[in-house]
């Protein structure tokens, strides 16, 4: 479930300077510590009310099994003290049902199940209603989409989206891949009771392969709006030296009876990151990175909105990042190359921001946007283990996997489409074989602030130099880092909390605001965990 907030700046300039450690005004509280049940792990924090936040835990997958193998439903109170925990059936007519997803939705909680029935070769979704108080879902399960399945390997997927005044559902339903055939999928589409609108069968005129559904929004009025990427030839981003896809949205309109393309074209550039909202009035907001020298750097940023009705494009501009935040993280001697190449218009030799992958986009009340970004990476190590291999020994190859988070960039753009400040967030985090599980950051949204939260190495309060000490995924010289941005792009830093005082570690992946001015955070070692409510008081 995403909260909605909305953000207003004002002022022009581009920011990168970090000030001395503030005062920021905040309060943390930390809940009583839990034990959590063997093998399992707090994987989202659903919704919340007055009577505290509802959270869901999962058992670990096992091998050769697809999916949790158990799922539990929690209440904690606004104490943070867990009130109650209830394993759900996942289970009908004595067959096992798939976990797909639990939504807030219409001022009710619904457990969303699959079923893949391999004689008629369909997969079933199915939506229940959950008790708030009870944690326990309805007995009726009613169908609200289908899809065909060759087999329980491929059976597609189902994904979710609701309209921004929260009385829309949409439900995206992924056909499984079939090389050599044209994309299907199929929409559905809910008003707030659970009532069925209108549903389509989509063919798209493009191989399975050579199309990407990126992302799909729903508006208040029950139209649906999906980001695609079309490959021209083969999946490749790049040929010969040149981009190898192009960007469109698919608009649904008229209950799905009406179907419109719209082409997404950024001359001399290539799009390298690309996401859109709908906002206030109906027209989609679309921001995103361009590069000047292929698909895995930014230069700068690409804005424009769409009225979908007249078809215009408008407010369109790209804005290149300011040359010390491009240049941020370079050494002296690479920082002196890439501007002597800025001097020359050497463009394969100009700075750019590497593997950095836009996260958020927020829409300003007065129809501007800010970006997030992350810089994320996997680097994948293979070495020869004596102790991997057969029975019989030997050894054998062992492949390390390092996960990388490292910093953040938000752009404030104006309503026209200009930069009005861009400010770099320095964040190290590298950590081995656990998917980034405590990586990444969390963040809130306070009136004209944004807050973002991450893990972070002492040294980087203590230190003398301009050293940057990164986050490697124990308590060891750990703490968390609280960054604020003001409305001018200027960041201020400071230390939270230092995690070693009660050895827990903060996963923000599953932290999230559940307030104007409020924030859950969440903290675990071992099977011990603690969730906290962070409050912002300027």
């Amino acid at each position: 479930m995403r909260n909605s907030f909305l953000i207003f700046f004002f002022t022009l300039g581009i920011f990168t300077l970090v000030s001395a450690q503030p005062e920021i005004n905040t309060q943390l509280d930390w809940g009583q510590e839990l034990s959590e049940p063997a093998g399992t792990f707090l994987s989202e924090i659903i919704t919340s009310n007055e009577t505290g936040i509802y959270a869901l835990r999962e058992k670990s997958k096992q091998q050769g099994f697809d999916g949790p193998s158990k799922i539990y439903l929690e209440h904690y109170t606004p104490q943070m003290k867990l009130r109650k925990s209830v394993k759900l059936n996942m289970k009908y007519n004595k067959k096992r049902v798939e976990f797909e997803n639990i939504i807030p939705f219409g001022g009710k909680l619904y457990l969303f199940t699959s079923f893949n029935n391999e004689a008629k070769k369909i997969n079933y979704l199915f939506a229940q209603e959950v008790s708030y108080r009870r944690l326990t879902p309805s007995k009726k399960l009613v169908k609200v989409a289908e899809n065909p399945t060759k087999n329980k390997a491929r059976e597609g997927y189902f994904d979710f989206s609701i309209s921004k005044d929260s009385s829309k559902l949409l439900i995206y339903n992924q056909n499984p891949e079939r090389r050599k055939t044209q994309e299907t999928f199929s929409i559905y589409v809910y008003d707030q009771d659970m009532t069925p609108l209108w549903e389509k069968e989509v063919t798209l005129p493009y191989p399975d392969q050579n199309v990407n559904i990126e992302s799909f929004e729903i508006d208040n009025d029950g139209n649906v709006y999906l980001l695609n990427t079309v490959f021209d030839k083969g999946a490749k981003e790049i040929k010969r030296g040149r981009a190898n896809y192009r960007y469109s949205i698919l608009a649904y309109s008229a209950s799905g009876e009406k179907i419109v393309e719209y082409p997404i074209e950024l001359k001399n550039h290539f799009i390298t990151d690309l996401t859109f909202k709908i906002a206030n009035d109906g027209h989609l907001v679309f921001a995103g990175f361009y590069s000047q020298k292929g698909t895995a750097s930014a230069r700068g940023t690409y804005f424009f909105r769409l009225d979908p009705i007249t078809k215009d494009v408008y407010a369109n501009n790209t804005k290149e990042f300011d040359f010390d935040l491009l240049t941020a993280d370079l050494s002296d001697r690479k920082r002196a190359r890439a501007e002597r190449a800025e001097q020359s218009g050497e463009v394969n030799k100009q700075a750019e921001l590497k593997s950095f992958s836009l996260d958020r986009l927020i829409l300003r009340n007065d129809g501007g946007a800010v970006l997030v970004g992350e810089q994320y990476y996997v680097n994948v190590v293979n070495s020869f283990d004596n102790f991997t291999g057969n029975r019989f020994g030997g050894g054998g190859n062992r492949y390390d996997y390092y996960y990388n988070y490292n910093d953040l960039i938000v752009a404030n753009i104006r309503p026209d489409g200009e930069i009005e400040w861009a400010t770099r967030i320095p964040k190290s985090q590298e950590t081995r074989n656990d998917g980034g599980y405590f990586s990444s950051y969390a963040m809130s949204i306070v009136r004209d602030k944004l807050y973002f939260i991450f893990n972070d190495d002492t040294r980087n309060y203590d230190q003398t130099d301009d050293r940057l000490y990164g986050f490697s995924g124990s308590t060891r010289r750990t703490l968390i880092s609280l960054a604020q941005i003001n409305r001018d792009g200027s960041l201020e830093m400071t230390p939270l909390i230092n995690n070693q005082q009660d050895n827990l570690l903060f996963r923000p992946k599953v932290s999230r605001q559940t307030g104007k001015r409020e924030m859950i955070l969440f903290g675990e070692r071992g099977k011990k965990f603690k969730l906290a409510t962070l409050q912002f008081l300027d």
